[in-house]
């Protein structure tokens, strides 16, 4: 690190190209709500309204069952994940991770993989908005045609627009979208509560396949709609205290997710026609055609299209143009990837082009793909990702035993074990084939770039320097820790009510 004239620290890189002035670092404008809504948003989208609904309509109310059992395969892996964002609250993620745990091969791979899948997953849930914002139209009697791939662009565009202002604006937008949508949720439930019909919930495990792979291939369906549940810790040099705040958000955040699913799962199977779900199943916009076959048109349908298009939608669209600009940025920081994608806007202090970058790619997968092989390639992709942050977590204790870490998942090293072998046999039982060729290209793609563009670099001093700044962390004052807990308290005591209402509904329709 060199200083200027004007007492503004630069910093080089090793062929003294500078990057980045010390003024524009980034900022740790997030605090616990945000971190719980970004990482709840992200989760909360295309997969809850798409291929999730479409694996509860097939499966009736043992849809239960595999939330369940997805809800447990993400809970250790994001206390996993709470314990490294605490101990290395850097941008970047498992690439920042897996770089100190395993090598740097490794972490580029995991970082391509995981940048596409979110991209892939924001396209995918634009696509998803235009499907329920084409339904809103039609309950609303507006007899326009929506070209469902323009409206898309469109909107990845002004998502791209809101993540260039800086993080403090996307978060703040954050909340706004996740709050919309839990508020619109609220009302639907307490309208269409009169019209669930307590005698379409059949012995829970009725709806379950006989073949395994058929039951591991749902299972992955409903997963994805806990996938993302990391996409905070990609954020760590942007977060406010992280130390005690990433662990809190990654704690609380899979009971929230698995109680909004399991609430608009009991909804779905109690409103839709025994014999409609067969068709609910295939449908693009599931819950605008369950209200339809039930119904519940008029303002009911506009309810739900509304907070699902502007609340679900956006919640999940905004973290994914946030998170892979991370990555991207943090990749450059270490000369792992153009420089240019290091700088930061100087007045917003955001990786500009890497989130100009992330809208343009998202723009070319809307163009080129449907959300069931989007669906398809993330979900194999961050399989891919998970695992490697599973292993770099182990190899850290190896690596760096003396590594201060602020908070610790209880028998954290079982829970990985455990984690990477469920995962391998779910990606080994449930990969869809189609999907599969894109995973390789991509994969080769990575290998090649690494050959070529990568492998004789040095590691770049910047990068260096800046994961030293982010890891000068504060502690909170008494007056901010006490402001801290009641923060964790209230939102700990919404998420325990939300989980066992959901699993108290499914419990009485079964029971019934």
């Amino acid at each position: 690190m060199v200083t200027t004239g004007n007492s503004k620290s630069v910093l080089k890189d090793t062929r003294g190209g500078v990057i980045m002035n010390e003024s524009t670092t980034m900022n740790r404008a997030l605090g616990l709500s945000s971190c719980i809504t970004i990482t709840a948003g992200a989760v909360i989208g295309v997969g809850l309204f798409t291929t999730g609904s479409s694996a509860a309509a097939s499966m009736g109310s043992s849809a239960i069952i595999a939330t369940i059992i997805a809800f447990l395969m993400v809970l250790w892996p994001s206390m996993i994940y709470g314990e490294l964002g605490a101990a290395l609250p850097l941008a970047g993620g498992t690439y920042a991770f897996a770089k100190r745990g395993i090598n740097y091969p490794v972490a580029i791979f995991c970082s391509w993989h995981y940048t596409v899948a979110q991209i892939g997953i924001a396209g995918a849930e634009a696509l998803a908005f235009a499907n329920y914002f084409g339904r809103l139209l039609h309950f609303l009697n507006i007899n326009v045609v929506v070209n469902e791939k323009i409206l898309a662009s469109v909107l990845i565009i002004i998502f791209v627009v809101i993540n260039y202002l800086g993080i403090e604006t996307a978060g703040k937008w954050q909340n706004v979208f996740m709050f919309f949508f839990w508020g619109m949720s609220t009302i639907w439930f307490f309208m269409v509560l009169k019209n669930v019909d307590m005698g379409h919930f059949m012995p829970v495990l009725s709806g379950i396949p006989h073949e395994v792979t058929s039951f591991a291939k749902l299972i992955v369906a409903i997963w994805w709609c806990f996938a993302g549940f990391e996409t905070v810790v990609g954020m760590g040099s942007e977060i406010e205290f992280p130390q005690i705040t990433i662990p809190r958000a990654l704690i609380i955040s899979p009971f929230i997710v698995f109680g909004v699913n399991a609430l608009f799962q009991w909804f779905l199977i109690g409103i839709t026609p025994l014999e409609a779900l067969g068709a609910v199943s295939e449908a693009t916009a599931p819950f605008a055609e369950a209200m339809e076959m039930a119904g519940l048109v008029g303002v009911p349908a506009v309810v739900l299209c509304l907070g699902i298009t502007f609340g679900g939608d956006f919640s999940t669209m905004n973290p994914c143009i946030t998170g892979p600009s991370r990555y991207m940025y943090t990749m450059a920081a270490d000369g792992c990837f153009p420089k240019v994608f290091g700088k930061l806007h100087p007045k917003h202090k955001s990786p500009y082009i890497s989130v100009l970058t992330v809208g343009i790619i998202a723009l070319f997968l809307i163009w080129s793909g449907s959300i069931s092989i989007i669906a398809a390639m993330c979900a194999f992709s961050q399989m891919i990702c998970y695992i490697i942050g599973y292993i770099s977590y182990l190899q850290l204790y190896k690596k760096e035993p003396d590594l201060k870490r602020p908070w610790k998942v209880p028998a954290g090293k079982a829970g990985a074990v455990i984690s990477i072998i469920v995962y391998l046999a779910i990606m080994v039982l449930a990969v869809d084939w189609s999907a599969l060729p894109y995973n390789i290209v991509l994969s080769v793609a990575c290998i090649i770039y690494y050959f070529v563009a990568v492998r004789n670099k040095p590691i770049s001093e910047t990068g260096i320097e800046i994961e030293k700044e982010a890891m000068q962390i504060t502690e909170p004052t008494p007056e901010e820790k006490k402001r801290l807990d009641r923060q964790f308290h209230a939102w700990r005591i919404g998420a325990i009510a939300v989980f066992v209402l959901s699993c108290g509904l499914f419990i009485i329709g079964i029971a019934l």
